[in-house]
């Protein structure tokens, strides 16, 4: 998942993300699309120390005196946990070399569902084999099942003088319940970023440069738990907060074709003409503009169930389709594609396969799936929504009555979106990874020009050393019967150190709204510890319809924009 500034009035974001929470089963080689590296679990800070053995009554202090611990001339001897679940897991987790991959700072960028490698070098060396008896836990840190031997901490400390035969203070048992589902200790953490720019625009047929700036930033907090059989769950909340002067997130009217007018694309309601707006663009040509400056939306609210079988999610969350969508790789907040802000007002283009948006629903992920025996790692998912409706900041589908662009949309039940994504990293380092989704829905409007949605994306990312290249294909009808809307980009990075390059195209074509679109960013970044900068320029040149009494042309707009960005991460 953007923010901005305009003239005198500088917002700046709120963000908010995630109490997520994670589950772990059975033996598995990689991490699922959700799983997150957690460093150490509360439930694991006070079983893995011992608790203290009675002191034999026979054994005699080594001077008169007392020191506030018992010391014993024979060794300690240390009881092993009977858990064999817990005990074959600590082992294995130790070698354990999954990295989290936070959400990324576009809105529309591709979501991180897993590993992007697969190849001889991960199969054989990354993730040790399961055991019989056991379980393979990913996401984890080394080191962090390791035993701790008893410290002088764990025995409680004399208060006056004792018969020595006393044994030293037992400590009080811990409830076996809550430890059994994790409760005994819940770990709560939370990461976000914000992001703010300003640009120069210049506007073709406006004689003033304007300076616009533009804020993008999100807060995730996260609780979590993990059980004895090994299965993390747990909540996540996401809160985003933008700036953006010129759009009501992605979408909103383009040029003046009224629905009246031959060659207009519209519907009769009652009789009256209405205009249409597609559902994955969600642009429209006539009424009154719904851009708003400044939006806030909290758009993950869901509770995660994740085991080595694979992840289930229930809530407000984006769909499988949304999480298998790629598109072309970027460095700076503003993009050729699936663009987090925009400084010109004329971003038309997105190629992620946002059917359902955030609304309430539930998905399944599997884990990475064959990589150890044909070289290719196969990952699948699928969500179901009961409707489209959520309104958030880059993707606003409510009921119609409750719309105020003065257009009519589609309304969609039972949306049901399926992913694919296959990998591999060979023995040169060469990355491939390629994504294919697919979304259907029924439309509930029994109308002239309305359609059931069918939607599909594909992607393709390639990395070689210090260099990315990758791109993707959307292909949707919009759910209306001649409204088609197609869109595609490419992009480019080199990042040899904390100095990078980026460069990206993107074009689209809304057959709803007669709109065609060619952008393209140009840009060069510096990361910091916590802080990052970037210069660049950002250049749209697209067609839209005019409507002069009953003949349509088209108009032609442009904008170049040069820009300079800052953001950090907390």
């Amino acid at each position: 998942m953007p923010t901005h500034f305009r003239g005198k009035s500088l917002i700046v974001p709120l963000v908010i993300s995630g109490l997520g929470v994670m589950t772990v089963a059975t033996a598995q080689t990689t991490s699922s699309p959700f799983a997150k590296k957690t460093k150490k679990q509360a439930w694991e800070t006070e079983d893995s120390v011992p608790s203290a053995p009675a002191a034999p009554s026979s054994i005699a202090p080594s001077s008169s005196s007392y020191s506030d611990v018992e010391i014993f001339d024979e060794p300690l001897t240390v009881t092993p946990s009977t858990n064999s679940l817990q005990d074959t897991a600590r082992n294995q987790i130790e070698s354990s070399s999954y990295n989290y991959q936070p959400k990324t700072e576009s809105t529309y960028g591709s979501k991180t569902y897993g590993s992007k490698t697969y190849g001889s070098e991960e199969l054989a060396g990354s993730a040790p084999a399961a055991s019989d008896s056991g379980a393979y836990y990913p996401g984890r840190e080394k080191g962090q099942y390791e035993y701790q031997a008893p410290t002088a901490q764990n025995y409680a400390p004399r208060q006056a003088a004792t018969p020595l035969s006393a044994a030293p203070q037992a400590r009080k048992p811990r409830n076996k319940w809550l430890d059994k589902f994790g409760l005994g200790g819940i770990k709560l953490a939370a990461q976000g970023f914000m992001k703010i720019g300003g640009a120069f625009v210049d506007r073709a047929g406006e004689d003033e440069k304007d300076f616009d700036f533009v804020a993008h930033g999100r807060l995730e907090l996260e609780a979590s738990a993990i059980t004895d059989g090994g299965m993390e769950y747990g909540v996540n909340l996401e809160l985003r907060e933008d700036y953006d002067r010129y759009r009501r997130g992605f979408g909103g009217r383009v040029g003046d074709c009224p629905p009246g007018v031959a060659g207009c694309n519209g519907t009769l309601v009652a009789g009256v003409p209405t205009g249409l707006r597609g559902h994955t663009s969600q642009f429209y040509s006539s009424g009154p503009s719904n851009a708003t400056e400044t939006q806030v939306a909290l758009e993950s609210a869901h509770l995660f169930l994740r085991t080595a079988y694979g992840d289930v999610t229930a809530g407000r969350d984006d769909g499988a389709a949304y999480l298998f969508s790629l598109g072309a790789p970027s460095l700076m907040i503003v993009n050729a594609s699936n663009s987090a802000v925009d400084y010109t007002g004329l971003d038309s283009v997105k190629t992620v396969n946002d059917a359902s948006g955030f609304s309430e629903k539930i998905t399944y992920t599997t884990p990475r799936l064959l990589g150890d025996k044909i070289g290719v790692g196969v990952q699948l998912g699928a969500s179901y929504a009961f409707n489209a409706r959520a309104c958030g900041v880059d993707y606003c589908v409510r009921k119609n009555s409750k719309d105020e662009s003065g257009t009519l949309a589609p309304d969609l039940k039972d949306v049901m979106e399926v992913g694919l994504s296959l990998d591999r990293k060979f023995d040169n380092g060469l990355k491939v990874e390629a994504t294919a989704t697919y979304a259907t829905a029924k439309n509930e409007i029994v109308l002239a020009g309305f359609d059931d949605l069918q939607a599909w994306n594909t992607g393709l990312e390639i990395s070689l050393g210090d260099w990315t290249a990758g791109g993707s294909y959307l292909q949707s009808n919009n759910a209306l019967s001649d409204g088609d809307y197609t869109a595609y980009d490419a992009g480019i990075t080199w990042k040899p150190s904390a100095y990078g390059f980026t460069a990206s195209y993107g074009h689209a074509n809304d057959k709803n709204v007669d709109l065609k679109s060619d952008q393209f960013v140009f840009g060069v970044m510096r990361e910091f510890e916590r802080f990052s900068l970037g210069t660049g320029v950002q250049y749209i040149e697209r067609t839209t319809p005019l409507a002069t009494g009953n003949i349509i042309s088209s108009q032609k707009e442009k904008a170049t924009a040069v820009f300079i960005e800052g953001g950090f991460k907390f």
